[in-house]
């Protein structure tokens, strides 16, 4: 039988050992976390339910609460029970998996910085600056929704707008002068495409340009105007999805193409829970969203969360 003292010394190396194994998996896992931020991303883990779990192969199984990256080169085990779906980074196709599986992805570095698979520091050194002018001082009007290209063909209309401020909405076919214009008079953001006044049909058009133009109401100037294209495979019964998961990757989706479903991301994005936002998936998309809008408080924003992504 051991003495006390052989107890007391045998527990003592138990303890320090544990401590040793302990400090150095933490070791490994700022390691990895330092090195992940320099690799490029293969995907993104979108959690389905609240029970989603992820394993790492250096660590146990952890609650995946919010999107996740999936580094190259990284190995997840996705355990039994578990369902998620995967957001591939370089066409932003969603697949779903459920568990048992492993994921081990591999992904080249673009040679040209990509907003969801380019490491995170050199998309938010990439984002210091808008794409487009921002507006003038005089209206602050920057037109989200839509922009650039819309599957939606009774779209929601946003722009940005100042407190106690109404504004004139027009929708214009710049392909045929003799349309008249849909319109709305002192109204704020945001307006349905159905709400606007015109004597044509209600929806717009497959695969046809229109001009959006916002104005301070009864002012002469234009505060802000966007083009937009629908898609050849848009329809009236088009709605945007109601869960997180849905939300973001069809984000995701719109952002990844050329030309990108700019304000179609837009509307999914700001219908996402503050945390989901705030995630890495959350922040690349509203980096890029909202540096093709030349949205610079929206960039602001998302620069900052994006700091804190980096700097935790």
């Amino acid at each position: 039988m051991p003495t006390p003292t052989f107890s007391r010394r045998t527990l003592l190396w138990t303890g320090l050992s544990v401590a040793l194994v302990a400090t150095g998996i933490a070791g490994e896992w700022f390691v990895f976390r330092a090195k992940a931020q320099h690799v490029a991303v293969a995907a993104y883990l979108v959690p389905l339910g609240e029970t989603c779990r992820v394993k790492s192969a250096w660590w146990h199984s952890t609650p995946l609460t919010t999107p996740r990256a999936l580094h190259a080169g990284e190995r997840i085990a996705v355990p039994y029970g578990t369902s998620l779906q995967l957001i591939h980074a370089d066409n932003g196709a969603a697949e779903f998996i459920t568990g048992p599986a492993k994921l081990f992805l591999q992904q080249k570095a673009p040679s040209e910085i990509d907003a969801l698979v380019s490491p995170l520091p050199e998309v938010l050194s990439a984002a210091s600056q808008p794409t487009h002018s921002p507006a003038p001082e005089a209206f602050g009007v920057v037109i989200t929704s839509p922009v650039n290209l819309t599957r939606y063909l009774n779209p929601l209309i946003t722009w940005t707008a100042r407190d106690g401020i109404v504004y004139d909405v027009a929708v214009l076919d710049p392909a045929d002068e003799n349309v008249p214009p849909r319109i709305a008079r002192a109204v704020r953001s945001p307006i349905a495409l159905a709400e606007l006044q015109t004597p044509q049909r209600r929806q717009l058009g497959i695969d046809r340009n229109y001009e959006i133009v916002v104005r301070l109401a009864n002012a002469p100037a234009i505060a802000a105007a966007a083009r937009c294209l629908t898609t050849i495979d848009a329809h009236l019964d088009a709605q945007l999805p109601a869960t997180p998961a849905a939300l973001i990757a069809e984000a995701a989706a719109a952002m990844v193409n050329k030309p990108a479903r700019t304000g179609d991301a837009w509307l999914a994005l700001t219908r996402l829970p503050a945390d989901w936002a705030k995630s890495e998936l959350g922040v690349r998309l509203r980096l890029r969203v909202a540096a093709e809008l030349g949205h610079t408080d929206e960039l602001a924003r998302a620069q900052a969360d994006a700091t804190a992504l980096l700097n935790p």
